[in-house]
């Protein structure tokens, strides 16, 4: 209800129709003057979106410590006492990922290659003595063609290479991330030949060489596409394989908001999947707990997040038990929203407890290749 004064007039301003009490039994519209400072309409905001009167605070208090209770009550229909599940999701996951990427914003470099400049150059002279006992192999067979030929100019390119870095480093130790043979980073391909990579300089030169091959040599859609895209990315970045992978993290950060949100539904599949034979479950109920328990998940990683940026202003590090202890709160709170929920029998609740956690941890790596695939063609 608004502090606003209540106006004399008895019909809604909303819909006009007479009006008996403070609020509309239309429409529901409050009958208050329209007249309002801006600290009403500030007031007006934040209530709005999470009910500071009491509702927003009583549905969070269940919410964390009473696991799978707000989803049994909207389940069973009593639902005007807490805010509504969908309205919950999106201001506390919008509220989390401000805070997650403000504590991940800093990090706006990737470092691949680590280490002092005796380490670095140890490291090329290694790769350098590599390559060339792989060379010695190849000198003794006489005649080499097809692939093999292909494969030795592919070494003894590496190897021009990495005697190339190991100049550029003797001469400037800050030159760690332009070195091209430590600092790569490649599409995976499906193709057999070790020279996938290697053997084209640019897109022109790959497409030329396709179309000068007969159709059935050629590379089929999915290997082409891959190498187009590598060289693509090795043109627009300059061949530097630390801002080639940069770009696709930050691609795939950027996303990591959608593929939660994908996930749910899915997620919501597979508990439909574990209850099948339970009739009173629709699958709306299974989104409505997935729903309640991805906020608590959120709100369970805000609380370490903090706890850990306490730790960093006295410049020490959270220490690794408070880590597992979290971990092991946030399992521990899966179970018990399941067996709050679904109200079965302790071991039926624990089996499927497991399979559900090893068909989320298959759902999830499915998710992240499919997103950090699309983020890398994406670019």
């Amino acid at each position: 209800m608004s502090r606003l004064k209540e106006r004399k007039q008895r019909n809604c301003l909303n819909c006009n129709i007479a009006v008996k009490g403070r609020f509309c039994h239309r429409c529901g519209q409050e009958n208050i003057e329209p007249k309002e400072s801006v600290w009403d309409l500030i007031s007006h905001f934040f209530k709005d979106i999470t009910h500071f009167d009491g509702k927003f605070f009583s549905t969070l208090k269940f919410l964390l410590f009473k696991p799978g209770f707000l989803s049994r009550e909207y389940m069973i229909g009593r639902r005007a006492s807490y805010v509504n599940p969908i309205r919950m999701y999106i201001f506390t996951s919008a509220f989390f990922f401000l805070i997650f990427f403000s504590f991940y914003q800093k990090n706006e470099d990737i470092i691949i290659i680590n280490g002092t400049q005796a380490e670095i150059i140890a490291k090329l002279e290694n790769k350098k003595t590599t390559i060339q006992e792989s060379l010695k192999v190849w000198s003794q067979i006489p005649e080499i063609a097809g692939d093999d030929l292909n494969q030795k100019k592919d070494l003894e390119k590496k190897l021009q290479q990495v005697e190339e870095d190991i100049q550029l480093i003797k001469k400037d130790s800050t030159a760690k991330n332009r070195l091209t043979s430590l600092n790569t980073f490649n599409v995976i391909s499906f193709k057999k030949q070790d020279s996938t990579h290697s053997g084209y300089k640019n897109l022109h030169e790959y497409d030329s060489i396709q179309k000068a091959l007969p159709k059935k040599e050629r590379d089929g859609f999915i290997n082409s596409r891959i190498e187009r895209q590598n060289l693509h990315l090795k043109e627009k970045y300059n061949n530097n394989g630390r801002a080639i992978l940069l770009s696709i993290v930050q691609n795939f950060t950027k996303r990591f908001p959608q593929m939660l949100f994908i996930s749910l539904p899915l997620f919501a599949l597979l508990l439909k999947l574990l209850h099948f034979r339970r009739k009173d479950f629709y699958y709306v109920n299974h989104i409505i707990y997935s729903v309640h328990l991805y906020c608590a998940s959120f709100i369970i990683i805000l609380a370490g997040l903090w706890l850990s940026s306490i730790f960093g202003w006295f410049n020490t590090v959270m220490p690794d038990w408070l880590n597992v202890l979290f971990t092991l709160t946030g399992f521990f709170y899966l179970y018990k929203a399941q067996r709050n929920f679904y109200k079965q029998r302790r071991a039926k609740t624990i089996l499927k407890y497991f399979l559900l956690l090893f068909m989320t941890i298959i759902l999830m790596v499915l998710l992240f290749g499919f997103f950090f695939i699309f983020s890398t063609f994406s670019l």
